[in-house]
């Protein structure tokens, strides 16, 4: 990443362009140069099969928060809660009534 930041900058200054005041653009950049578009579809193939399968809450819950911020995701609360009561393990969605 330190190489990246290097090289990106030096490349700003380069081309005269301005420097980079905000996270939002610096990501958008660095998604660009970095992401595949292969890692973000697994990452989307893996966040709509998402499943609690084995795991307690709190390593379902790590989980599901590790891939919506991978993929960049930025949907609706309620799609967001849908997504996560889908995939929680069917004697938990039985219990609550879900």
């Amino acid at each position: 990443m330190l190489l990246f930041g290097m090289n990106f900058k030096k490349n700003r200054v380069r081309k005269a362009k301005s420097k980079i005041e905000r996270w939002s653009l610096l990501k958008k950049h660095m998604d660009k140069r970095l992401l595949l578009s292969s890692y973000k579809h697994g990452l989307y193939l893996k966040i709509t099969s998402h499943s609690q399968e084995n795991l307690n809450m709190e390593e379902y819950i790590r989980e599901f928060e590790q891939l919506q911020m991978g993929a960049g995701l930025n949907e609706d609360l309620e799609l967001k809660i849908t997504r996560f009561i889908k995939g929680l393990s069917p004697n938990i969605t039985n219990k609550g009534g879900l």
